[in-house]
C-alpha cells in the first residue's frame, strides 16, 4: 500500500534532517525522509539519489554525520 502525499508530507515534517556521508566518494548529502523504509539524498552539487533504510545502515559505504 502506498502513503498519500499528505500522509507523506506529514511523516517528513515530523523527521529531522538528517546528513550522510558517502564514504566511497566523499559526498555529503542530506536525506529528506520519504517514506517508511526510504530517503532521498540530496547533495550540495550533483544529482539527487535515493536509498533504504538498509543501504543507509551499511556503515561501510555511508557515515551518518547528524
Amino acid at each position: 500500500m502506498t502513503e498519500s502525499l499528505l500522509v507523506q508530507r506529514i511523516h517528513a515534517q515530523c523527521h529531522p534532517l538528517q546528513l550522510y556521508l558517502h564514504r566511497l566518494s566523499g559526498v555529503h548529502y542530506s536525506a529528506t525522509y520519504e517514506s517508511s523504509y526510504s530517503y532521498e539524498l540530496q547533495p550540495i552539487h550533483g544529482q539527487t539519489r535515493h536509498a533504504t533504510i538498509k543501504e543507509l545502515a551499511n556503515a561501510e559505504v555511508w557515515q551518518l554525520l547528524s
